[in-house]
């Protein structure tokens, strides 16, 4: 696959299944955010050790996943499955919230809000946190202007922020 196609010199791309859309249109906003705060997530995986560092490439595997279907137009969310192109799951997010559960049974858990900074991974673990906040206000805001196939990709990504926010804290020590 060629990377450089010249296609997004005006200000142009395609979504899954070749819909073209503005580089500007909120689909590629919110797909982009989540994009950022995957990169956040590998910056937090460079400073990790075993196990956090292989949760975070899961969580940045399904990502993948995630973008894909929110490159996807509406009308062709069904074709995902069509091309037996995975999509993320409710055992998908129970995974999410089974890390959360770990993490608060212990004892990681919100005492206010505390200042990024105590090591690189914290830092980098709420840098993450904020760019998932941000991708998720993005998805909200395509559900609102275009809709989504579904609500999963907000759900999915609002568990991911709470996941986040415990993993930040609790590379900073905080129990």
């Amino acid at each position: 696959m060629k990377i450089s196609t010249k296609t997004g010199d005006k200000g142009k791309t395609k979504l899954v299944f070749l819909r073209e859309v503005s580089k500007a249109s909120q689909r590629v906003c919110a797909y982009g955010a989540l994009d950022d705060c995957s990169a956040t997530i590998g910056l937090a995986r460079a400073f990790a050790d075993d196990p956090l560092k292989k949760k975070l490439l899961k969580i940045q595997e399904s990502l993948v996943f995630l973008m894909t279907e929110l490159a996807t137009a509406k009308e062709d969310f069904y074709k995902l499955s069509e091309k037996n192109m995975r999509v993320l799951s409710g055992g998908d997010l129970s995974e999410l919230e089974s890390q959360i559960d770990e993490y608060e049974r212990d004892g990681t858990l919100f005492k206010g809000w505390t200042h990024s900074g105590e090591t690189p991974l914290q830092a980098a673990l709420d840098m993450a946190r904020a760019r998932c906040r941000n991708a998720e206000r993005e998805i909200v805001k395509l559900s609102e202007t275009e809709g989504l196939a579904r609500d999963f990709p907000i759900v999915y990504v609002n568990r991911l922020s709470d996941l986040l926010y415990l993993m930040a804290q609790s590379a900073a020590g905080a129990k």
